[in-house]
Parts: structure tokens; C-alpha cells; sequence
């Protein structure tokens, strides 16, 4: 087992908590491509490192596009009220608009484990 860690914005933190997410949607990356179901991710709040959360990865999604996240049933609860325009600009101001239009997107199914504040 491994333990990643991502930042985040304190919004996603108490989305977590809430049980409003319980999946990551992220850039397919070197990073996100290397995750296992077992592994933990420590998520880091962005604007207080002292909150976190570290939760164990349970399933793995892969998407070609956000036209294909889009209409996955897996993702659909972790939307949060987004638009697919909302959601498409989000991940722009993120991660750059040609990052995210030559990226797979992966969207990591999780659990909490421990809630650190």
C-alpha cells in the first residue's frame, strides 16, 4: 500500500466530510495513473494544511473525455450542482486548458479513514 497526497480547496474538504464526494476526479496523470485500490490519499486543504483527510481508494474510473465523465453513472452523484459547462471551467482554471482538452480524466472512488483538523 501506498499514501498519496493532493491539495484541496476547503469547499471539496467539507463537500468529504458532508458525504457529498466520495470520488476525485483529477488529470490522468504519472501520479493518478500510479494509484492502486488499497492505497490512501491524504487530501491537504489549501488554505489550512493542519485540515486533511486520508481516505482508502476503493475503485479506479478512467474516461476518455469529460464528454464521457460526463455521462458516467458512477460520477454522476459527485457532480456537486456543477453544469457540464461549470465543471469543464473549473478544471480549466485548475489545470490549463490544453492539460485538460489532452488529458484523460480518472476519477478515484474513496472512504475516509482518519479526519484530521
Amino acid at each position: 500500500m501506498k499514501r498519496f497526497k493532493y491539495k484541496i480547496y476547503k469547499e471539496v474538504y467539507n463537500d468529504i466530510i458532508f458525504g457529498k464526494k466520495t470520488i476525485e476526479i483529477r488529470l490522468l496523470n504519472e501520479k493518478s495513473k500510479s494509484i492502486q485500490i488499497g492505497d490512501e490519499i491524504k487530501f491537504e486543504v489549501l488554505e489550512d494544511e493542519a485540515k486533511y483527510i486520508i481516505v482508502n481508494v476503493l475503485h479506479k474510473y478512467t474516461y476518455k473525455n469529460f464528454e464521457e465523465l460526463w455521462q458516467s453513472k458512477e460520477t454522476s452523484n459527485n457532480i456537486l450542482n456543477y453544469t457540464k459547462d461549470e465543471l469543464i471551467d473549473a478544471f480549466y482554471n485548475i489545470f490549463g486548458k490544453q492539460n485538460v482538452d489532452n488529458s484523460p480524466i480518472v476519477g478515484i472512488k474513496f472512504e475516509i479513514k482518519e479526519i484530521g483538523k
